[in-house]
């Protein structure tokens, strides 16, 4: 059976608020966890310890908030990934310094409505060390640098594709579309059953609600749509892999599938809305919002309080009619939006609402006037009508990014296949 997608984010003060008993239970070693420096796992020369297990299950463990507990396989499964990535990156040239790794990190956080120094924090009374994190955050880093360098002068959109691309997404759909994330986990050393287990730790986060999907993907996916948090766009069937399809065509809304094979991966897809033929993009949707004001060329400590303001008001929004009692505190753009299609509204806007159950409450979101906090009032589902438009610019990175995600997928094919991985 499929799973019911969860949205709403648990906020990391909530995390926090477990008490000093809680606190200290966490730094004890996990169950089972090595604590030993000598050798476990040899990728390449480069040696994985007993410790460096222990501290990645915990930083999984607390990256999806208490969920179920990583295994040791799982561990070292994403160790032996980051390796590879680093190793491969070291050979292009590629080494991050501390400044991107903290930007890395900043970003990571940012994009989940948090502040770095917090999550640091966190990631701290969890038991995870600084140095720990670094690394792991390095590897993402270096990888998301190698894979434009090495691939983007191969990439070529053809016109043909470009057609192709804007006949499905501007007009009407002549068959079913969905609206799809994704979560990807390579099958790796420890073969398809680490991987599934890794995948059902996963989901096990999302029926507690202590995650939400696109949280999940951009920790745990390998996949390159892991920065957008999963974000697939409109998708049809005849474009899916015939795994992918079988799975999600009987599918309906807000539900996440069970994992399956795609390839040499295990796929974990939400799917975020539905459309048939003839489209149901005419689907409008009721909004409210706060705004904190920050100008487009804010300083960045500006732009940063104004961001944490923002952050402090979403905590003040219950639904629809609190922002109408504090709309005065904010902005006079503040207050109800009005009845749009997806198409109506800004691009950040749309991707935000769009993943919102109604009474949700977005993270802020920039604008030229500041940092909104949208709030789902209502949505009116239509029949028919036509999708929502999609600039030339818009299709065209999405066409590229599909490409670098299947060139990325390969090359950790490959490095897996070539490397000597010794296992102790």
């Amino acid at each position: 059976m499929d799973h019911k997608m969860t949205t709403r984010k648990t906020r990391t003060s909530a995390v926090l608020g477990g008490g000093l008993a809680a606190m200290l239970s966490c730094l004890m070693p996990l169950p089972g966890a090595a604590q030993s420096f000598s050798p476990s796992v040899i990728v390449n020369d480069e040696i994985i310890t007993g410790y460096d297990i222990d501290q990645r299950q915990r930083l999984l463990d607390a990256a999806s908030g208490g969920g179920a507990s990583p295994t040791r396989e799982q561990a070292v499964e994403q160790l032996i990934g980051d390796i590879l990535r680093i190793q491969a990156a070291r050979r292009a040239g590629i080494s991050p310094t501390q400044e991107q790794i903290d930007k890395g990190f900043g970003d990571l956080s940012r994009a989940q409505g948090r502040d770095p120094q917090t999550m640091r924090q966190y990631f701290r009374s969890r038991g995870v060390s600084e140095k720990h994190l670094n690394k792991q955050i390095a590897a993402e880093v270096a990888w998301r640098e190698l894979i434009p360098s090495v691939y983007m002068p191969r990439i070529r959109i053809s016109e043909s594709e470009m057609d192709d691309a804007l006949g499905t997404v501007e007009a009407p759909p002549t068959e079913p579309q969905y609206l799809l994330s994704e979560i990807r986990l390579p099958i790796g050393a420890g073969g398809e059953q680490a991987a599934r287990a890794q995948a059902a730790s996963i989901i096990q986060s999302l029926k507690g609600g202590s995650a939400t999907f696109g949280d999940l993907a951009r920790q745990r996916s390998s996949a390159l749509t892991a920065a957008s948090g999963g974000d697939l766009g409109w998708v049809g069937l005849s474009t899916m892999s015939p795994a992918m399809r079988r799975t999600v065509e009987p599918m309906s809304k807000d539900r996440v599938t069970n994992p399956f094979v795609d390839g040499s991966e295990i796929v974990i897809v939400g799917v975020r809305d539905t459309r048939g033929p003839g489209g149901s993009a005419a689907t409008k949707y009721r909004i409210s919002q706060l705004v904190v004001g920050a100008a487009p060329d804010a300083a960045p400590s500006i732009a940063s309080l104004a961001q944490q303001q923002a952050q402090a008001a979403k905590a003040r929004v219950s639904d629809c009619a609190s922002i109408e009692r504090l709309k005065g505190e904010y902005l006079p753009i503040s207050g109800e939006v009005g009845t749009l299609t997806p198409s109506e509204m800004p691009a950040a806007v749309r991707n935000a609402v769009l993943q919102l159950p109604v009474g949700g409450i977005s993270d802020p979101i920039r604008s030229n006037d500041g940092y909104h906090v949208i709030a789902l009032c209502d949505k009116i589902e239509a029949a028919g009508g036509a999708a929502p438009a999609s600039s030339e610019t818009v299709v065209r990175r999405k066409l590229t990014n599909d490409k670098l995600g299947r060139y990325s997928a390969n090359l950790m094919r490959k490095l897996r296949r070539e490397a000597v991985i010794e296992r102790r």
